[in-house]
């Protein structure tokens, strides 16, 4: 196809979208809202009528070299910037700092001239473990016969370390991400307490139990949202690859591991009856569980610079997914009403259309292209469905903590430890996501 066809065939399309576009004004003339917003898309798409011209040339944007002329270099704060400083904190005492005599007369100071005021933060020094000797009361029910044991809240439900020091071991081994004998040092050098590392496994298995019930909870949440973020990647189990699985959503994080990275986990995860949209990669998995899809367009963009990088006729490709994903985007900022929507996702299908029926020479651009074609229905379920978002980087953020751990720890064990490492990393990550306390949240449900 010559250049001169394909800008014609442009043209053509966009003398089309806008007598469509006309038409709607009409439709909508009493609609003062529904009218600008056309006004911006017409103006935005605009830049598409000629597919070849590289973004620094478009119309309505600065272009970097500009940007770099006016930018002299200067390192530090711009001016007009302000400042931000530590906000002081409320005293928990006052130490009267005062001198009798000079250090280098000798003479008699007397009263100051002046007091200056420093407020220091600091934490106390390493304290000792405090032991508890618990006598618990055992009673024979009058009425039932049966044996009544009294219980505190401080008083673990099993072994000899307290509901502090079991909390500490594991957010210092899951949220810390801290090896066994790490833990064992921490502990020993902060409080003197001594503990061997199969010890603090154990803790850290008292910690899962007690917080079952809240990972329970958490799956349902999951099983029930309207969109959900999922991704996986490999961790090993006993030296063997596994798939850690996030399910992610803006207030909830749930985390399986499975030897299997196939449609099944999804299945026994969020069952038959999920209804909702799923934001993922391209993983073949996702598309025969449920057609409710968004496609991650981060993932897009990264493939398509990369592939532009080593072969130019993927260029303009590149170039014309970078500039409709901002256009779309900056639209959508605006949270316009379902008519804009409907308009835009619309146009937006028109556009990829165009560029992935184009005639491409290099077997890579070509398999990339596929790509974009086996995922078209795919692509642009955000337009039309407020609340998702075009990528799937909070499922990849909530999958950092598991892959920094993966890097230190090397493998987990048994089925126990994968066990622990599920319930924990979910309830950290999603207690994290609430803005809670994640030590004192994990010590409130060992005392419960």
């Amino acid at each position: 196809m010559h250049e001169g066809e394909t800008i014609k065939q442009l043209q053509e399309r966009i003398k089309q979208l806008e007598l469509d576009n006309e038409l709607l004004k009409a439709r909508a003339s009493d609609n003062e809202q529904l009218q600008a917003k056309i006004r911006e898309l017409e103006a935005r798409l605009a830049q598409y009528e000629n597919a070849h011209t590289p973004p620094s040339l478009r119309r309505g944007r600065n272009r970097k070299k500009d940007q770099d002329r006016n930018n002299k270099g200067k390192p530090g704060q711009k001016i007009g910037h302000k400042g931000v400083t530590r906000p002081f904190t409320t005293p928990d005492r006052q130490v009267e700092v005062t001198a009798d005599r000079c250090p280098d007369c000798g003479a008699d100071l007397g009263s100051p001239i002046r007091t200056e005021s420093r407020i220091i933060e600091e934490i106390p020094e390493p304290q000792p473990i405090i032991v508890t000797e618990y006598k618990i009361a055992h009673y024979r029910c009058p009425s039932c016969r049966k044996e009544v044991v009294a219980s505190d809240p401080g008083c673990p439900h099993e072994g000899k370390f307290g509901n502090n020091a079991i909390a500490l071991a594991t957010t210092l081994k899951y949220e810390d991400r801290l090896p066994h004998r790490k833990v064992q040092e921490t502990l020993k050098r902060l409080f003197g307490l001594k503990i061997c590392p199969a010890t603090i496994l154990d803790l850290t298995r008292r910690a899962a139990d007690a917080v079952r019930s809240e990972y329970d909870s958490i799956l349902s949440k999951i099983r029930s949202a309207p969109i959900l973020y999922v991704d996986e990647t490999s961790i090993h189990v006993q030296g063997e690859t596994h798939w850690i699985w996030t399910f992610s959503t803006p207030s909830e994080t749930f985390f399986v591991i499975r030897k299997s990275r196939g449609m099944k986990v999804l299945v026994e995860v969020l069952t038959r009856r999920f209804k909702g949209i799923i934001v993922c990669d391209g993983w073949q998995s996702y598309v025969r569980f449920t057609k409710r899809l968004q496609r991650c367009w981060a993932h897009l963009l990264r493939e398509s610079k990369e592939i532009s990088e080593k072969f130019e006729e993927a260029i303009p490709l590149h170039n014309m997914l970078k500039e409709l994903y901002e256009i779309l985007t900056e639209a959508l900022e605006k949270n316009p009403p379902p008519k804009v929507r409907k308009i835009l996702w619309r146009l937006a299908r028109k556009a990829l259309r165009n560029w992935i029926t184009k005639e491409y020479s290099i077997e890579k651009v070509q398999k990339f292209i596929g790509k974009i074609k086996n995922g078209f229905d795919f692509w642009f379920t955000f337009i039309i469905n407020p609340g998702v978002e075009p990528t799937n980087n909070r499922a990849e953020r909530s999958l950092r903590p598991n892959v920094v751990s993966r890097k230190i720890l090397g493998t987990l064990r048994n089925e126990k430890g994968t066990s622990i490492h599920e319930r924990i990393m979910t309830t950290l990550a999603t207690w994290g996501q609430k803005g809670l306390n994640s030590l004192q949240m994990l010590t409130a449900k060992l005392a419960s």
